[in-house]
């Protein structure tokens, strides 16, 4: 039982299926749900896509990057971060408790994506609050 365990995971891990999980702000609270190539809102709403390492706004257009588990805004500030992110973080609130995730609602299809704009240098936390901006 172990061993089909183990292989069943190596499976799982190799097909790319990927847990949703929370994102957190500055203050260490979670606001956003990565969700493989999609970012939902509390309720479960998809707020946003991820394509690459690019951001993308529902109506396709280009408004951050994503990189180690870190959101960043048109200007390189992070937004967001997983706990266990890798991405450059100014410094890391230690993170409240993570709620239990709602149900999701249904995902719509991927709209045409504008172009990934050249990445300016990481800067410090943004001015934003993420799930506003993300609504943009």
């Amino acid at each position: 039982m172990l061993m089909q365990n183990f292989i069943h995971s190596i499976i799982v891990i190799s097909k790319g299926i990927f847990m949703a999980e929370w994102m957190f702000d500055q203050s260490g609270q979670p606001k956003i749900i990565l969700d493989n190539d999609t970012i939902r809102n509390k309720t479960g709403h998809l707020i946003a896509w991820i394509n690459d390492s690019g951001i993308y706004n529902l109506y396709g257009q280009h408004i951050g990057w994503y990189e180690g588990g870190v959101i960043y805004d048109n200007t390189s500030s992070v937004l967001a971060f997983i706990q266990n992110s890798s991405g450059y973080l100014p410094y890391k609130p230690s993170c409240a408790g993570s709620p239990g995730l709602p149900g999701f609602a249904g995902t719509p299809g991927k709209p045409g994506l504008s172009g990934t704009p050249g990445r300016p240098g990481t800067s410090g936390w943004s001015k934003h609050d993420v799930d506003k901006y993300l609504k943009s």
